[in-house]
């Protein structure tokens, strides 16, 4: 049987850190910091919270360190939520899907830039086909064929 308790919490956690982030903690240097991903042990007794953030200039290392400085008010807003037992040790770790999404995107900008095209026009379909290339259908025929396959099926 699935076990539904802990992504449930993972998210309700998710939800907790973003609002704790966006509307009671004044840390200026968390401003444009979001928290990506929870991911809980099957214990419940840690948590890995992925973070990014954007427009911020500070560093992945200093958002992380300012995060860990808070870990103990992420903690008292787990504890007032009451969804939880026990509350985990938190671990912060910068989320650099972002980063490797900008990576692929120069590389096929730049595919897409050393690609020449004006030796290839574009291919018009209906250069290569006729009118009378074209197959009529017609339903009625068919439909006689289809049942003997059917009987043959119920033998089985």
């Amino acid at each position: 049987m699935k076990n539904y308790r802990i992504p449930r919490l993972a998210h309700e956690l998710k939800k907790i850190f973003n609002i704790t982030l966006t509307q009671k903690l004044n840390d200026p240097a968390l401003v444009w910091v979001n928290i990506t991903e929870v991911l809980i042990s099957k214990d419940l007794r840690y948590a890995k919270i992925y973070f990014s953030h954007y427009n911020n200039p500070a560093s992945h290392e200093e958002i992380k360190e300012h995060l860990i400085k808070s870990s103990g008010f992420f903690k008292k807003q787990i504890a007032g939520a009451h969804i939880m037992r026990t509350i985990p040790e938190l671990s912060f770790h910068y989320d650099d899907t972002e980063d490797r999404a900008e990576k692929v995107e120069a590389l096929l900008a730049s595919i897409k830039d050393d690609y020449d095209d004006d030796n290839d026009p574009d291919i018009d379909i209906s250069d290569y086909l006729d009118d009378d290339d074209y197959f009529d259908y017609d339903d009625d025929e068919d439909d006689e064929d289809y049942e003997d396959f059917d009987d043959d099926d119920d033998d089985r």
